[in-house]
């Protein structure tokens, strides 16, 4: 009976351990939202309309952090088709939540943001909307 009591007690110290700890990420990701949003919103957004896949990869370079993996293209670089889709591919690699659950937390949010931002105008792109 005593090891089925303390086996009670330890997983319920680790069950309030991981909510603490997920508790403490939500704050730290709501800090960064109210700091980040305003920059991720004009990056994403030109007078209350969202930008196009072409403009956003041509500025994702403006929002990502410093050592991101992530090369600079112009505009030029993305006028044909079959370039979008290649630096859209090599976008969604960077910013994917996949490969970057391992970063901090601000890196993170502009991150998921990015991608989002990227996945709704590749979407928009892909129905002719280019």
């Amino acid at each position: 009976i005593t090891d089925m009591e303390d086996s009670q007690q330890k997983a319920i110290a680790e069950l309030r351990t991981r909510e603490a700890e997920k508790a403490k990420a939500e704050n730290e990701e709501d800090m960064v939202r109210q700091r980040l949003e305003p920059k991720l919103k004009a990056w994403a957004e030109e007078h209350g309309q969202k930008k196009q896949l072409r403009a956003l990869l041509a500025n994702l370079h403006t929002i990502l952090w410093e050592g991101s993996g992530w090369k600079q293209v112009s505009l030029a670089d993305v006028l044909d088709d079959s370039k979008v889709k290649r630096v859209y591919f090599k976008a969604s690699r960077v910013v994917h939540p996949d490969k970057t659950g391992h970063l901090d937390a601000e890196k993170r949010f502009v991150a998921k943001r990015a991608f989002d931002a990227l996945t709704q105008a590749k979407v928009e792109w892909d129905n002719g909307k280019r």
